[in-house]
């Protein structure tokens, strides 16, 4: 890939606002590289997605996915007998090839759902929203591209993400012979290799890792989510959530014989394990606890309505879809790309609340995220 030229001087404006503030705590550090308003890799005008980007996800494949997404909105909207103003709400549009999608599907198969829909997007980047303004320009007033949440008045509500809580950052912590340590960024010199550092923790690390770890174990936690769920649940009168992201249920995630952890950087479809290097340029991802997501939901309100491999869920969604007349050969290899376990489905998972509707939680899903107790 080709960068424009203020990627390229990502890495110089990143080196200088780490060494004015470091020692930094990895979670702040990984922030700064992915979300610094000016130099941050999801700063700069999407273009991170695809066979010409850093990575590729479900988006990538074609509009299957974004017409089940819409299919599952609407028969929600139709159940839940709404009538008057409601809202959809996507967290981490970037291209807003999903919203187009999904708007489109909505307004084409679903018009009755689609008369006094809002349609929002959130990204707190101003390029990337001035972007998604620009492609979403023609669907009028209903669609909004906001940096927050914090305009919006309760109103019953849909949200979906795709390959978000990811990107959320992190930190690291490793085991050592004086029990856990945080890992901490050092900048020597300006223009020097960065360094990692281990210090005391800087806060409670899950209980389950009181167990016993090989020396060296190195992992990550995130545990500072809690206000995104708090405000998100503050404009939903009632509602759903639905998120894909690739992960592991909390015991699997901490597997002693995972030894290195989860972080991952990628660019052109290159994976690595060093975060200090090319600055700005690279994504910073780290695979999801999607139980320590899950008891942060709950904690605010929410009802766990499923937890499944992407297959699952699409394959269960999309019968309908699937069984139309004038479906054609490039939807179907879309649709196994989406759902064969030895691709997107079995590497990606759907995480399903729902908002004012029941507080019974589903009992298979509280199993697979050993959250029964």
């Amino acid at each position: 890939m080709n960068y424009p030229k203020i990627a390229q001087n990502a890495t110089f404006g990143l080196r200088k606002i780490i060494h004015e503030l470091a020692p930094l705590s990895f979670d702040k550090y990984m922030d700064l590289c992915l979300y610094h308003p000016e130099f941050g890799y999801y700063a700069q005008e999407p273009s991170q997605v695809g066979k010409d980007g850093d990575f590729f996800t479900s988006v990538s494949c074609g509009p299957l996915f974004g017409q089940i997404i819409a299919d599952v909105i609407a028969r929600w909207w139709e159940n839940s007998q709404i009538s008057g103003p409601w809202r959809i709400i996507e967290i981490g549009p970037n291209s807003a090839a999903l919203a187009i999608d999904v708007l489109d599907t909505l307004a084409r198969d679903h018009p009755n759902a689609w008369h006094e829909l809002e349609f929002c997007t959130i990204d707190p980047l101003p390029l990337p929203r001035a972007f998604q303004e620009k492609m979403l320009a023609s669907y009028g007033p209903k669609v909004r591209c906001l940096e927050n949440v914090a305009s919006l008045a309760a109103l019953p509500t849909f949200v979906y993400a795709n390959e978000v809580l990811d990107a959320f950052p992190c930190r690291l912590i490793e085991k050592t012979a004086d029990d856990w340590k945080e890992v901490t960024i050092h900048s020597v010199a300006q223009d020097a290799t960065l360094e990692e550092n281990l210090t005391d923790l800087f806060a409670t690390i899950p209980s389950i890792l009181r167990n016993e770890y090989p020396l060296g174990y190195r992992t990550e936690i995130r545990d500072s989510t809690l206000l995104f769920w708090q405000n998100l649940r503050s404009c939903i009168s009632f509602g759903e959530l639905l998120w894909f992201d690739y992960g592991f249920a909390e015991p699997e995630y901490y597997a002693a014989e995972r030894t290195r952890g989860t972080l991952r950087v990628y660019q052109q479809h290159q994976a690595s394990e060093n975060p200090l290097d090319k600055l700005g340029l690279c994504d910073i991802t780290a695979h999801v606890n999607f139980t320590a997501v899950a008891r942060e939901a709950i904690a605010t309100g929410c009802t766990l309505k499923g937890f499944e491999p992407q297959e699952f869920f699409l394959t269960k969604n999309a019968t309908d879809r699937l069984t139309r007349g004038d479906l054609d050969a490039k939807t179907l290899r879309n649709f196994q790309t989406l759902t064969h376990p030895a691709q997107l489905g079995g590497k990606f998972h759907a995480l399903h609340f729902s908002i004012g509707d029941s507080v019974e939680h589903n009992s298979t899903a509280m199993r697979r995220l050993d959250l029964e107790s």
